[in-house]
């Protein structure tokens, strides 16, 4: 469904596509897995990682260096990791709750990322998260204003020509 030259699809609709992508051949289910990869680095890591940077700096070098983008037939991105810094740098054990980092206690970036998009916030301990007090929560809203649109077209694009590609008879 369009209207005024934006795309929206329900629910059920995108689900239908998806499956649909999936009964493809095998080289352009990866043809697509490789242009979401495409659409999440070019397109949707520097929005995210310019609105880390602009609402959280004191944590932006650490949280934008755990960026990934994930291959999948959606471009999508994973800020954080369960990796605990010790105080050279060197990852140590993430299961481990002994690791002294740059952050109090050993931080991890998923640790980091959850105050950082809350702001001050209270622990499952019930102690208030001071550290974040400083913190301007919503960069995330700021960089899905920043990456939703252009990163949807550009997959609404790139589906089409998958889709023209594989009717006109083209052999993945």
């Amino acid at each position: 469904m369009s209207i005024e030259g934006r795309v929206f699809l329900d629910q059920t609709e995108f689900r239908r596509l998806l499956d649909s992508l999936g009964s493809l051949e095998k080289a352009a289910n990866r043809e697509m897995r490789r242009e979401a990869d495409y659409i999440a680095e070019e397109i949707m890591v520097p929005a995210i990682k310019s609105a880390i940077s602009s609402h959280a700096p004191g944590y932006a070098k650490k949280l934008n260096a755990s960026i990934r983008t994930k291959q999948d037939r959606l471009p999508s991105v994973r800020v954080g990791n369960s990796n605990k810094f010790s105080s050279r740098g060197n990852v140590t054990n993430p299961r481990a709750n002994t690791g002294r980092g740059a952050y109090s206690g050993g931080a991890t970036t998923n640790m980091i990322r959850y105050g950082t998009i809350q702001g001050q916030y209270t622990a499952r301990s019930g102690r208030t998260q001071f550290w974040a007090e400083g913190i301007r929560p919503g960069w995330t809203d700021a960089a899905d204003a920043k990456y939703y649109e252009p990163a949807f077209n550009a997959w609404i694009q790139t589906a089409t020509k998958l889709v023209d590609n594989w009717n006109r008879g083209r052999d993945y």
